[in-house]
């Protein structure tokens, strides 16, 4: 039950506003949340294929949001340990 090009664009449009919240309540930031949606509807639109329809469209785009916030929060934890770490 792959969603064709048309069909998957006009249903991930239903949902960029409550994404971009849900990344933003995540992150608390706008700018970063914007970059996030993008990137949710970027690995979505790729793992298309992956869609098997046991559940929502709606929950199937959330579960790719969080796993792109917390990538984007796990790799600023990983930036913020290199800047901290004391010269040998």
């Amino acid at each position: 039950m792959t969603p064709d090009g048309k069909e998957f664009s006009a249903q991930a449009e239903l949902y960029r506003d409550e994404l971009r919240v849900h990344c933003y309540r995540m992150m608390g930031s706008y700018a970063d949340a914007e970059d996030l949606v993008q990137e949710t509807l970027l690995r979505a639109w790729r793992k298309r294929d992956s869609f098997e329809g046991r559940a929502s469209f709606r929950a199937w785009l959330y579960k790719i949001a969080t796993n792109a916030c917390l990538d984007a929060l796990d790799g600023a934890a990983r930036r913020r340990e290199l800047v901290a770490a004391p010269d040998r």
